[in-house]
C-alpha cells in the first residue's frame, strides 16, 4: 500500500482536495477532488459510506486523470435532506453533480449501491459515460443481509464514545489495519451531547434500502454498452456467483473480475487490486 501514517493520520502520495458546491437539486454537496489530466473518473461510495472510502484505491491508481468522489446526499458531509433516496433520484444528483462541476463524460466507479447508480447512467444517458466499473453491486441483496443491514440502523448508529462505534462498523474483516484506521476516522462525528453517530443519516439509508427493493437497474443492464467491468469480492455474500452470472447475461460485453482478498468492499479490502481493474478499465477505453 502506497499510504503511510504519521500519528495515526493517513499520509497519501496523491492526497485530495476537500471541497464543496451547491448541487442544481437543492443541497450543498461535499466533495473530494483529485487534480489529474484526461477523462475525469467519478466515484460513486456505497450506502452508509462517504467519498472516503475511495482514498487508499485512488493512492493506488497509475491513471493520470482527474478523480471526483461526492458524498451522495444524507451521507458524509454533505447535507442530509429528508427525500430523494430511490435509485434514479440519486442518478439524477450524479448528473447534476456532473453539471456543476461541468464535466461532460467521464468514467464511473461504484459500489454497492454506487454500482446501481453506474448501471442507472450508462442506461439512461450514455453519452456521458465513457465506462463503468460496477463493483459488488446492491442489486437483489440476500433477505437476511438487506434485514441486518436495516437493524444496524436502527440500533447502532448511537454510541457512547468513538471505541465503541469503531468497534461497530461493518464489511471490515479483510481491511488492512491502516484502511480500518483511516475510515473510522471519517466516518463518525461527535455530537453536541458528546455522544458519536455515523456521517450518515439512518433514515435516509433505510430509504434507499427499500428503494433497492424495487430497483430498475436489472431491467436497466441490457441497455449497458459503454465498456464495463464488473468486480464481484471473491469471497462476497452480497452480490453472490448466481448475481453475476445473471448481471453478466444482460451486459455480455463486460469483463468479468472475482477480485482476490475482497468481499463486499473491493476498494477497501484489496485497494491495490481494485485499482489495477480501474486502471485497465481507463486504457480500454
Amino acid at each position: 500500500m502506497n499510504s503511510s501514517t504519521v500519528d495515526g493520520a493517513a499520509i497519501f502520495r496523491r492526497p485530495a482536495e476537500s471541497r464543496y458546491l451547491e448541487n442544481p437539486r437543492g443541497f450543498r454537496q461535499h466533495y473530494l477532488d483529485w487534480p489529474g489530466a484526461a477523462l475525469p473518473v467519478v466515484l460513486l461510495h456505497p450506502k452508509r459510506s462517504s467519498a472516503r472510502h475511495w482514498d487508499h484505491m485512488v493512492d493506488a491508481l497509475d491513471s493520470p486523470n482527474r478523480v471526483v468522489a461526492p458524498d451522495g446526499r444524507g451521507h458524509g458531509l454533505s447535507d442530509y435532506p429528508k427525500d430523494g433516496y430511490t435509485v434514479p433520484e440519486l442518478g439524477q444528483d450524479v448528473v447534476a453533480f456532473l453539471d456543476a462541476l461541468r464535466i461532460p463524460r467521464a468514467y464511473f466507479v461504484g459500489g454497492a449501491t454506487g454500482g446501481n447508480l453506474c448501471v442507472w447512467l450508462a442506461a439512461t444517458c450514455p453519452d456521458r459515460v465513457a465506462g463503468i466499473a460496477v463493483v459488488d453491486p446492491g442489486m437483489s441483496v440476500p433477505k437476511h443481509i438487506a434485514d441486518e443491514v436495516i437493524r444496524q440502523t436502527r440500533e447502532e448508529h448511537d454510541f457512547p464514545d468513538f471505541e465503541t462505534a469503531k468497534a461497530t462498523m461493518h464489511f471490515h474483516d479483510l481491511w488492512p489495519p491502516a484502511v480500518y484506521d483511516h475510515y473510522a476516522a471519517h466516518s463518525f462525528r461527535e455530537r453536541d451531547d458528546g455522544r458519536w453517530e455515523w456521517r450518515y443519516a439512518a433514515e435516509a439509508a433505510r430509504l434507499i434500502a427499500h428503494s433497492l427493493d424495487a430497483d430498475p437497474v436489472w431491467d436497466m443492464a441490457a441497455a449497458v454498452r459503454c465498456p464495463t467491468v464488473l468486480v464481484r469480492g471473491a469471497t462476497s455474500a452480497v452480490f453472490t456467483e448466481d448475481h453475476m452470472a445473471r448481471l453478466v447475461g444482460l451486459i455480455p460485453q463486460a469483463r468479468v473480475v472475482h477480485l482476490k482478498d475482497a468481499e463486499h468492499t473491493p476498494a477497501q479490502e484489496n485497494p491495490e487490486g481494485m485499482a489495477a481493474e480501474v486502471d485497465a478499465l481507463i486504457a480500454a477505453g
